[in-house]
């Protein structure tokens, strides 16, 4: 797995740590697929305690590439 510069930026200032973007990468839900530029990018989630995040990865070979990783924010309901 490569982890480019601006995914550990926003990891790093979001508070999520590689071993949270591994195991969305192995157990997260695919949440979308695109294709940006030919090249295919995908979208994990993955729900923990304290947090929802989302990975945006490419794959080379077989290996992952993480371009982003970022949390959800959870809407809060009111009534």
């Amino acid at each position: 797995m490569i982890i480019s510069v601006n995914a550990r930026d926003e990891m790093q200032q979001a508070g999520i740590t590689e071993d949270e973007v591994i195991q969305c990468l192995e157990h997260g839900e695919l949440h979308r697929h695109i294709i940006v530029k030919g090249e295919s990018r995908y979208a994990k989630r993955c729900v923990f305690e304290d947090k929802t995040i989302e990975v945006i990865y490419t794959l080379r070979g077989d290996e992952a590439r993480i371009i982003t990783a970022y949390p959800i924010r959870r809407k809060k309901w009111q009534g």
